[in-house]
């Protein structure tokens, strides 16, 4: 193991976080001149409710992407607002371009108290289903950034350089166009509002029966013996392993009081086909002295014969039977705890 001094550690700290702060500087040095000939307008009503350290809509505005305007300002391009009546659509370009797109930067948490309805915008329009990539809300659908709203409305209106553009200002920004990659590429494909909320509605139905299925896939069903199955444990381990540890020796002792039950039984069972055999033997001599010709007799000894084969075969098929069966008891005793 290496060890290092103090005041080696504390440089290196330092010199990293030296290093970030340069790259961070760097970044945004970049944007605030590319901004300079960024070819669309956007505007922000900044309602001043975010953390200015991770609002999007004012480091937006720090780089020169976005100006703020007035609440008695009238937009006249797009304005993504949650009180708009349509889906933006690939068919909203031209607006776009010649317009330009307005944002609210508020927050999600406060919604209720903004004046949507004071908000005066030439065209409003809704965002359809996407999934937010910021720190904040990662993961989450509809959660958007205002970075992220805006780059959406880029990405959808065919302005794919520029969506990049705007959110490589931040380090988390690409990961936004790859979680929605899939989206942005469907809805680009439609030509008006209709078609992208039947494309939207039909993700989220797919991913509603996809994550059904999962849940389908994780349920328990009980066996016909009432018994719980454990997906991850064989059927005959159900029972927990410490109680098969005490229990293991009062199996054991079933299992040879099973075992001699059976066996007297079984001696029980040959005792009487013995007597029944002999009971038929005596019968037979009996019936043998009484028959006088010779056709009788032979006829009779045939008879008999049969007789005997069929006595030796019921003999070893239950011979048989009882080979099996014990072998057969014992593993039903073990399988279902007995």
């Amino acid at each position: 193991m290496v060890h290092t001094s103090k005041h080696k550690e504390r440089s290196f700290e330092e010199t990293s976080r030296g290093s970030l702060v340069q790259h961070d500087g760097s970044r945004e040095e970049r944007h605030r001149i590319l901004a300079k000939s960024f070819p669309l307008k956007l505007a922000m009503w900044d309602f001043g409710q975010c953390d200015s350290k991770k609002c999007t809509g004012r480091k937006l505005e720090r780089l020169g992407y976005v100006k703020s305007i007035n609440l008695t300002n009238k937009f006249k391009g797009i304005v993504l607002t949650p009180s708009g009546t349509q889906s933006i659509a690939p068919c909203d370009r031209e607006l776009v371009q010649t317009l330009g797109i307005s944002v609210v930067d508020c927050s999600w948490a406060k919604l209720d108290t903004i004046p949507f309805a004071k908000m005066k915008g030439g065209h409003d329009r809704l965002l359809p289903f996407l999934i937010a990539a910021n720190p904040v809300n990662y993961g989450k659908p509809f959660k958007l950034t205002c970075v992220e709203a805006v780059a959406a409305c880029l990405y959808i209106t065919g302005f794919e350089k520029e969506g990049h553009q705007i959110l490589g200002g931040f380090k988390w920004g690409p990961s936004f166009y790859s979680v929605n990659k899939d989206l942005f590429e469907k809805y680009s494909k439609c030509t008006d509002s209709k078609e992208v909320v039947t494309v939207q509605n039909e993700f989220i139905k797919k991913c509603e029966e996809e994550a059904l299925q999962r849940l389908t896939n994780l349920n328990i069903v009980d066996d016909e013996f009432g018994l719980a199955i454990n997906p991850n444990r064989k059927f005959n381990q159900i029972e927990v392993e410490d109680e098969e540890d005490d229990d293991s020796s009062e199996d054991d002792d079933e299992e040879d009081e099973d075992d001699e039950e059976d066996d007297g039984e079984e001696e029980e069972e040959d005792e009487e086909e013995e007597e029944n055999e002999d009971d038929d033997e005596e019968s037979e001599e009996e019936s043998e002295e009484e028959i006088d010709s010779e056709e009788e007799k032979r006829q009779y000894r045939e008879k008999k014969e049969q007789q005997q084969q069929k006595r030796e075969q019921r003999t070893q098929q239950k011979a048989e039977q009882k080979q099996t069966a014990k072998p057969a008891a014992a593993t039903n005793r073990k399988k279902y705890g007995k």
